[in-house]
């Protein structure tokens, strides 16, 4: 049987008396878990591990809990908050986008869904090995509908897929752009052609979830993206709120501002910084389901209108689009299980929280700092004066 896993981390590395300090812990392969707070005998290393020991500190963490376990996701996706009943009583749905594939060929990909992966149920566009394809599903009966001309590395399509929940119908089209990285390739690529397909299947109703762009989701305690991300560049992705005609699918997304039912729109063009710093809030033009990027998807990434000789501070409708490449997972959506309020006691130091199951180990460290020291302005206005709280206790004598 294999050994228990254990992972922790603290939201900071430095704390001073009477600050606070949270603490995440993953347990996998056992039920619970003990805490316990050390004081580290060698103050010179900044790291804890079990040659350097430490005496037991009484504190209100030593305790034993109950085991959580958190996801680490790599990859980044965008999800749309409130939308998981978005499309509850609709009599279609139709989802587009630019996208320009990195591994076509790679493990299912999920490009823009509402989809959800535990019940095989919902709608959205994905590929799968190396084919844009569409995905529908109630529980019971499901719809997967491929386009057999593979897409491309390095080119830009423009991508639709729509769903008649009255007739059954579905409908899938993908069209090569003109302009963009990898177009001087499409003249001489089979991906030259716009291609559309159909095909039936009655569905009862599409299940609730919620938006995902790049991902799709899966419901556990709450609901988050699962592991069939895409990967390559997205750009201008659109949700309406009813079917469209096969036929009207390619060159849809010149018109999707046009449609009564348009849902949502998003611009990856909006809301870019000039100091190259981006939010992770990207706006729907309609005002009604903003998008979150999460895992830091690389913004202000030239879109399919092509190459700029502008940047995206003076031609951001060129910078539209997101890239997916693997970053460094948001470690803040783990929910914090063990929270330390330093004591003014405390003295400072290297500590650790030593966390154990029966026969596996791990220490989280962090340092407590001295106890910070109050400022008085200068009168000259030429900085800040740091005084002792004896210095500051005497001057009022």
């Amino acid at each position: 049987m294999a050994a228990p896993e254990l992972h922790g981390q603290a939201d900071r590395f430095t704390v001073s008396p009477s600050e606070g300090i949270c603490f995440t812990i993953t347990c996998r392969g056992a039920s619970s878990f003990e805490a316990q707070l050390l004081r580290l005998k060698d103050r010179r290393r900044e790291e804890a591990n079990p040659e350097l020991g430490g005496t037991a500190v009484r504190s209100s963490i030593n305790a034993r809990y109950e085991r959580r376990r958190h996801g680490i996701r790599r990859r980044p996706y965008l999800e749309v908050p409130g939308s998981e009943n978005v499309f509850s009583g609709v009599a279609g749905v139709t989802f587009g986008a630019f996208i320009r594939s990195d591994a076509p060929t790679a493990a299912q990909q999920a490009v823009l869904t509402a989809w959800d992966t535990s019940m095989g149920a919902g709608f959205g566009i994905f590929l799968q090995k190396g084919k844009l394809t569409l995905l529908a599903g109630d529980g019971d009966a499901r719809m997967e509908l491929s386009i057999p001309e593979p897409l491309q590395p390095g080119i830009w399509y423009e991508v639709a897929a729509s769903y008649d929940l009255a007739s059954g119908l579905g409908a899938l089209s993908q069209k090569p752009c003109s302009a963009g990285v990898g177009s001087r390739r499409i003249a001489a690529s089979k991906a030259r052609k716009t291609r559309t397909t159909t095909d039936h299947c009655r569905l009862a109703q599409l299940p609730p979830a919620p938006i995902m762009i790049g991902a799709s989701a899966k419901l556990t305690s709450h609901w988050t993206a699962a592991e069939e991300s895409f990967r390559g560049t997205l750009e201008s992705p659109y949700a309406i709120a009813n079917a469209t005609r096969a036929s009207d699918l390619p060159g849809l997304h010149a018109r999707r501002l046009d449609s009564p039912a348009l849902l949502a729109a998003w611009d990856f063009s909006q809301g870019l910084s000039d100091d190259g710093i981006h939010p992770d809030e990207v706006p729907d033009i309609t005002g009604s389901f903003d998008a979150r990027c999460v895992n830091a998807p690389l913004r202000a990434v030239q879109g399919h209108l092509g190459n700029a000789i502008e940047n995206f501070r003076t031609a951001p409708e060129r910078y539209g689009a997101i890239r997916l490449l693997d970053r460094q997972p948001d470690a803040e959506r783990w929910q914090s299980q063990i929270t330390l309020a330093v004591p003014e006691s405390l003295e400072s130091g290297f500590y650790a929280v030593r966390i154990c199951t029966a026969n596996t180990e791990e220490y989280v460290p962090f340092v407590v700092s001295p106890p910070r020291q109050p400022t008085l302005q200068r009168p000259d206005g030429m900085g800040r004066t740091r005084l002792s709280s004896a210095h500051e206790a005497k001057s009022h004598h």
